[in-house]
C-alpha cells in the first residue's frame, strides 16, 4: 500500500526577489521530502527565465510505502 502527498512550493522556505523560491530552496525542500521517504511521482516545475536561480514554483505528487 502507498501513502500519497500533494507537494507545493508554497511549503518550501521563501526568500529571494519577490519572495520566490530559489533553485537551492526548491532542492532543499525536495531533498527533505526524500529523506522522509517520499518519492516524487509527478512534478510541474516552473522557473522565471528572466531571473536565473529563481524564483521557482512547483506542485506535484509524492508517494511512500504505508
Amino acid at each position: 500500500m502507498w501513502e500519497y502527498k500533494i507537494i507545493d512550493s508554497e511549503k518550501a522556505e521563501k526568500g529571494g526577489f519577490l519572495s520566490g523560491r530559489t533553485i537551492q530552496q526548491a532542492e532543499d525542500y525536495l531533498n527533505k521530502l526524500g529523506a522522509e521517504g517520499w518519492e516524487i511521482i509527478d512534478l510541474d516545475f516552473r522557473m522565471d527565465p528572466t531571473m536565473p536561480g529563481g524564483p521557482t514554483h512547483f506542485h506535484g505528487v509524492a508517494k511512500r510505502p504505508k
